[in-house]
């Protein structure tokens, strides 16, 4: 009987460290949810500087011919290029996924 009690009793402990044990855990997810959001929406605020807001082509068009030549040696278009199918695939997985991943 007295066996019963304190298994009983034991298993109560157990499952009321595992209850705040999970709820510890809930608050944590919560507030680093809340940092995260608050840090996207400080990027999101940033304003696009002008230069950028005419696309990376008319930048292009506008450095001087020596300039791009040397750009175009050292590979940035072929960076660029990596950089676009990087985010290609990042957006096309977002939308297969339903935008869970």
């Amino acid at each position: 009987m007295l066996k019963q009690f304190t298994d009983w009793l034991w298993s109560l402990i157990v499952a009321a460290f595992g209850a705040v044990w999970g709820l510890l855990q809930d608050a944590f997810i919560a507030f680093f949810t809340l940092v995260v959001n608050g840090f996207a929406s400080l990027v999101a605020a940033i304003p696009v500087p002008a230069f950028i807001s005419g696309g990376l082509g008319s930048l292009w068009a506008q450095m001087d011919p020596g300039m791009v030549y040397l750009l175009s040696e050292a590979g940035v278009p072929a960076a660029f290029a990596v950089l676009g199918g990087g985010y290609a695939f990042r957006l096309a997985r977002k939308f297969l996924t339903l935008f869970q991943w």
